[in-house]
């Protein structure tokens, strides 16, 4: 009797298993890519100028990336329509073109920070951008076209893995452990504008425009059904934790390193070059692969996400899945961004820094729309039927975009004065 509750119970832990198995990729992908290089250029900022004094904040944006995440994965689940779609058939076509115009150009913005990542990559190791920069771009390129999505999906859940470079560089930089544990649990906001410009650039730089149009339309991509929202929601659960846990051992990687020797950076690849000296060749090239991959990710993601949002206002295909001639303005605007990003990273001189800021900038004034919207969207009894949020999440989801938006005006103000 022992035995047989025993194999039962094994084989309903091995059933769920695999049906997680099946699920899982989207919320991870995009909450991995949320660690672009632009992510890791804040991260790394934040690190060396501030010490552990930030982790706290880590806690809170894992927090307010799943409540947001989740109500766009089910939302894309329960409709099976993206994000653009219902924006066009609840708001108006007028009101979806204005919106994914200042959504392609947000994340145009973003995806040239991930481009310039990869030509940070080429000055570390004194490789001309002229070639390495081009055969990326060619190579991202050729594999969301010609892969399937397990194929491409694949390929993206591996890049995920990789960002354990970043962890390997924590640990061996050796950080202070009662520091880190005091600025993990003990908040702290000094009235200090360039601590709170770092601050909300944290929040900023996670909780993206990008990101909730991306998982919404990627799981309705990968047909996720109903009966299966259990595991999407901890698809995204993990996702959220696992993208703050990459960024925490960035942070306290540049913190035992850069900090307690007041070395202070501008960019990822200040802080790659600076922890040559300090930590060894090893430590420096770990950051670098770390910041190749999480570039390369950030391209195929941003790109594709921009993809989905535009075609769906204007109702056409859009499917990795489908080929070039089924889908052909999809892959075009992801060939279009790929291709005129790096381009434009080859211009010498190009100011990378007041890109950076005015891209999160524009982010942060376009979120606090997308969230209201959102939260229309997913309160809609009609849409939704009996999956609309309850009580109790509709106040953690209202207080959660509140003060993300009460940030955005926090950080609008602070960029522009």
């Amino acid at each position: 009797m022992k035995k047989l509750f025993s194999n039962k119970n094994f084989n309903y832990w091995k059933l769920r298993s695999l049906i997680f198995l099946s699920v899982v990729g989207p919320g991870i992908i995009t909450g991995t890519a949320d660690n672009d290089a632009g992510g890791v250029a804040t991260y790394s900022v934040a690190g060396a100028h501030f010490g552990y004094s930030m982790l706290w904040i880590l806690i809170l944006i894992t927090f307010m990336l799943y409540v947001t995440q989740e109500m766009g994965m089910r939302l894309g689940v329960v409709t099976g329509k993206g994000l653009g779609d219902l924006i066009r058939e609840k708001f108006g076509l007028r009101s979806a073109v204005f919106v994914i115009a200042l959504v392609f150009i947000a994340n145009f913005s973003n995806i040239l920070a991930d481009v310039a990542g990869v030509a940070a990559v080429a000055d570390i190791y004194h490789i001309p951008r002229l070639i390495l920069v081009p055969i990326f771009s060619l190579v991202i390129w050729f594999v969301i076209v010609r892969g399937s999505f397990n194929f491409v999906q694949n390929i993206f859940l591996t890049s995920c893995i990789l960002f354990f470079c970043y962890i390997i560089n924590g640990i061996i930089s050796r950080p202070d452990i009662p520091l880190m544990i005091k600025g993990s649990l003990v908040p702290v906001l000094p009235m200090n504008r360039e601590f709170i410009f770092t601050a909300t650039a944290l929040i900023g730089t996670t909780l993206t425009v990008w990101g909730q149009f991306f998982v919404q339309s990627y799981f309705v991509d990968k047909g996720i059904e109903k009966k299966h929202l259990r595991s999407a929601r901890l698809d995204v659960l993990f996702g959220a934790f696992w993208t703050d846990f990459v960024a925490y051992f960035i942070i306290i990687s540049c913190a035992a390193t850069l900090w307690v020797n007041h070395i202070r950076v501008e960019t990822a690849l200040d802080a790659a070059m600076a922890l040559g000296p300090l930590l060894g060749e090893f430590a420096k090239h770990l950051f670098a692969w770390g910041l190749l991959n999480a570039s390369l990710l950030g391209v195929c993601v941003i790109s594709m996400g921009t993809a989905y949002a535009l075609t769906e206002v204007l109702g056409t295909e859009r499917k990795v899945n489908a080929s070039f001639s089924e889908a052909p303005l999809f892959y075009s605007i992801i060939g279009f961004c790929i291709f005129t990003c790096t381009l434009l990273v080859l211009i010498p001189n190009l100011p990378m820094i007041f890109i950076l800021t005015a891209s999160q900038a524009l982010n942060t004034m376009i979120l606090p729309f997308i969230f209201f919207v959102l939260l229309k969207l997913i309160n809609d009894k009609k849409l939704m039927g009996s999956h609309t949020n309850g009580p109790i999440t509709n106040s953690i989801a209202w207080l959660t975009i509140g003060s993300f938006t009460l940030i955005s005006f926090l950080m609008i103000y602070l960029t522009f004065f």
